[in-house]
């Protein structure tokens, strides 16, 4: 549906065919439209730009008449604004649409109350305890039943469609005269036909208040809140289109934030504002004495109300500062356990890395080696091995976690104590459903503060390896799961089958849809130099020549992608297969790792 400020967008665009067809009798002069007044004869006295930034603003020097398109056609056809925003729809070829509701509510009409002008008690408290003055009352057409206040709700063409009354006394509640009522906004009868901007408030007196500031102001039924409480929507939502400005002026409060929240969704965040008030309503900021230029100055200041997320650019200044020059000591990441990387690579919160390459490559071992360095600094990690069972994947961490081949069971159990305040084990094997892995993480994120999750792998998950479309919407799903809970995940994706000597996979040798790589914020691939460790076996080498063979990396892992980061590249790795854990460097010397303090000598077997 086109809005008021579509609508007015759409007519300054052929703003010289509306004025020939409002001002028939003018004539175009340059970049103006000239006639006579808004009765169309010809003339000089009227103009109406035609093009630029201005095309559409128009002004009568002999009345003092201006505005725009709109305002034209509401006084050459002395029609009302939404009368004018009908014919202008009509004229544009563009109307409302029309839903179709299997049952139209019908609403009563209360009964016209007995009441008489404000008098007594009813108006010294509304002049004197609330400072509304008579003619503002008089505007609103309120009134009294004996010493009850008396609000009428009327309908822009004065049918009373509701009727409300309260005590006069601080603390009153209005409440309906009559059940199953239309529920509409208190005030139309106050607002002038041609305004294009509204204050709505929470209550009758807040809309009498910002009368009095001089501000056309209207209150909605039923108070705060949300749901049923702005039910009026319904009502009022067509003839509130006219409005290209809703100032939303609710309590200060928690009931305030809520009804703010649904009006703008409903009615549109790109026309609503909110009001912050120095006090908790409009009627405690005028009885507390604050003058009109400062509450003038809440209207202008009125905040946006844009969608959760649109932000400024300055408004990430502290965040973009902080990337740039970390606050000593802040956490950034985690980092692997090999020197050559260092702070090169960091596995930061609220992304997620892919780990690839081929079968047997290393890539679920790296992986176990680095979750074990993850624990040593401080992050709790939930991993869900599914291809194999939680004692082996243990059984592997235990070695690298204690750097002994056949570690005696003392040093087994105190390197699982080790373990435990930072690793949590899914116990699943096979094929899991994502929606039940995701249940548990968020579980394990939730109780046990866990920050890192490790999944091994993604064709365990149930996805047929040619469902792209499937593989696309887990991939969605896990990382709008790892963003909205501020987690790393790391996800473990086989790559596509290649040659054996093709050297460490880049990102489109990942097997499977191209969104799983595209959609990682990190992706590293481990290859595995498999000519080095068969020439290293063979019997035929001399002393000199295995040594020269073992200065070489036997394992490779690139950072093919880093979203966040500054570094993309390769480094070799050196694997121990008695600790199964990797270095950075052939010097033996360097490869001492020490988590645990144990006498190994003692406890090995």
């Amino acid at each position: 549906m086109s809005d008021i400020g579509e609508v007015k967008r759409m007519l300054a665009a052929r703003a010289q065919a509306v004025a020939e067809m409002l001002l028939p009798g003018g004539r175009k002069d340059g970049h103006e439209w000239r006639a006579g007044s808004t009765g169309g004869e010809k003339g000089q006295s009227l103009g109406v730009h035609l093009d630029g930034p201005k095309a559409g603003v128009w002004s009568d020097f002999a009345t003092g008449q201006s505005g725009d398109l709109l305002d034209l056609w509401c006084a050459c056809r002395s029609l009302g604004l939404p009368e004018a925003l009908d014919e202008a729809r009509g004229w544009l070829g563009v109307s409302r649409p029309e839903l179709l509701r299997p049952v139209k509510r019908e609403f009563k009409r209360p009964p016209k109350p007995t009441c008489t002008k404000p008098q007594g008690r009813v108006l010294d408290y509304l002049t004197e305890d609330r400072n509304i003055p008579a003619e503002v009352l008089a505007l609103y057409r309120v009134a009294a039943d004996g010493d009850d206040i008396v609000f009428p709700f009327l309908l822009p063409d004065g049918t009373l469609a509701l009727a409300k009354k309260r005590a006069a006394r601080d603390g009153g509640k209005p409440k309906p005269t009559a059940a199953d009522c239309e529920p509409i906004l208190f005030g139309w009868q106050a607002i002038p036909p041609t305004a294009r901007t509204v204050i709505i408030t929470e209550g009758e007196i807040d809309a009498l208040s910002w009368a009095k500031y001089g501000h056309p102001a209207m209150s909605v039924p039923f108070g705060g809140g949300s749901g049923g409480k702005q039910q009026w929507i319904e009502s009022e939502y067509d003839r509130l289109d006219r409005f290209e400005r809703i100032y939303l002026s609710l309590d200060m409060d928690e009931q305030g934030e809520a009804a703010a929240e649904e009006i703008a969704n409903r009615l549109g965040r790109h026309r609503c504002l909110r009001i912050r008030l120095p006090h908790k309503d409009a009627n405690d900021c005028l009885v507390n004495g604050v003058p009109k230029d400062a509450m003038d100055r809440c209207v202008t200041e009125a905040d946006n109300l844009d969608p959760a997320g649109l932000r400024r650019a300055s408004d990430y200044a502290d965040g973009v500062v902080s990337l740039f020059w970390p606050a000593p000591g802040a956490h950034v990441g985690y980092s692997t356990p090999y020197g050559k990387l260092g702070d090169k690579l960091l596995f930061r919160p609220a992304e997620m890395t892919i780990w690839t390459g081929d079968s047997g490559s290393g890539k679920s071992q790296i992986l176990s080696d680095c979750t074990a360095e993850w624990v040593n600094q401080g992050s709790r990690v939930c991993l869900s091995s599914l291809e194999m069972k939680p004692a082996q994947t243990l059984k592997r961490m235990v070695k690298q976690v204690v750097g002994v081949d056949r570690p005696g069971e003392p040093v087994i159990r105190a390197a699982l104590h080790w373990l435990d305040p930072g690793l949590l084990i899914y116990e699943l094997t096979g094929k899991a459903k994502l929606d039940q892995l995701l249940e548990v993480f968020g579980y394990a994120r939730a109780k046990y503060g866990c920050d890192q999750f490790v999944i091994d792998s993604l064709m365990r998950l149930g996805i047929a390896g040619d469902d792209y479309n499937t593989q696309e919407t887990a991939i969605f799903r896990l990382v709008d799961w790892t963003i909205a809970n501020n987690v790393h995940v790391h996800l473990v994706a086989h790559a596509k089958k290649g040659e054996r000597d093709r050297g460490a996979p880049e990102t489109g040798d990942i097997k499977g849809a191209m969104e799983i790589g595209a959609n990682a914020f990190n992706i590293i691939s481990i290859w595995r130099n498999r000519k080095l460790e068969d020439e290293l076996k063979s019997g035929t080498l001399t002393d000199l020549e295995r040594e020269d063979l073992r200065q070489k990396a036997g394992v490779f892992m690139n950072v093919a992608k880093q979203r966040n980061g500054d570094f993309e590249g390769k480094v070799g790795l050196w694997f121990d297969q008695d600790t199964y854990r990797y270095h950075s460097s052939h010097e033996r010397a360097g490869w001492s790792r020490q988590y645990l303090r144990h006498d190994w000598d003692e406890a090995a077997a």
